[in-house]
């Protein structure tokens, strides 16, 4: 079957929806002649002013402009001034929600467009490893994945649902505002995803952060 490469309107849905049909997905990272294709397996919804994690909850500021922007368009920010964290922005113009890419797996890796794909399987585990993993920084934020064929970044699928029946859905991680909302969606048994915990204090998703505008 032929990858299917997603159009913006892909995007142009909630946020749980596009979150959700991710998982199985795959995204391509471009650069220098050098491909780098990855399988996803955990994602998590963020929504504007409905949803308190978010960094759109109390509106729009310089850093997460993007976010009411048009729908597939990359947002990267630093997580504690530590580590990127890779988001789809999702809906119309002017709704903020974005879907935070919180874990993949590399399935192959490409040189020039002539050289057969080099299988490097490498688990991706968490969102500052998947963008380490897949050379995605804050250069990338703002980034249209929905552009010119053979961008940048861009998310593929194949036809019909690969990963029905093996999706799990949880609340998001390491939150302390709106952790009750079941957003976290994975590929159940896949070793990349991580382990939920409850009542753990950590922040890397879309939502509160120390660098909040």
């Amino acid at each position: 079957m032929t990858n299917l490469t997603y159009p913006r309107r892909f995007f142009e849905r909630q946020p749980d929806d596009v979150a959700r049909d991710l998982i199985g997905s795959q995204i391509v990272v471009r650069a220098d002649g050098r491909s780098v294709r990855a399988l996803i397996v955990e994602t998590e919804a963020y929504g504007g002013s409905d949803d308190p994690a978010s960094h759109a909850y109390r509106g729009s500021t310089p850093s997460c402009a993007v976010m009411f922007g048009p729908p597939g368009f990359l947002y990267v920010y630093r997580s504690y001034g530590i580590h990127w964290c890779m988001n789809v922005v999702t809906e119309a113009s002017g709704t903020a929600s974005a879907v935070l890419l919180r874990a993949a797996q590399v399935i192959g890796v490409a040189t020039g467009d002539a050289a057969p794909p080099q299988e490097r399987p490498g688990l991706l585990s968490g969102p500052g490893n998947l963008t380490r993993g897949l050379g995605v920084t804050g250069d990338d934020n703002a980034r249209d994945c929905c552009g010119e064929s053979g961008g940048r970044v861009s998310f593929h699928g194949l036809p019909g649902d690969v990963a029905s029946g093996r999706i799990g859905r949880s609340p998001r991680i390491g939150l302390s505002r709106g952790q009750e909302r079941p957003s976290r969606y994975f590929l159940e048994g896949h070793p990349a995803v991580s382990r939920y915990r409850t009542r753990v204090p950590r922040r890397i998703e879309v939502g509160e952060s120390s660098e909040r505008s």
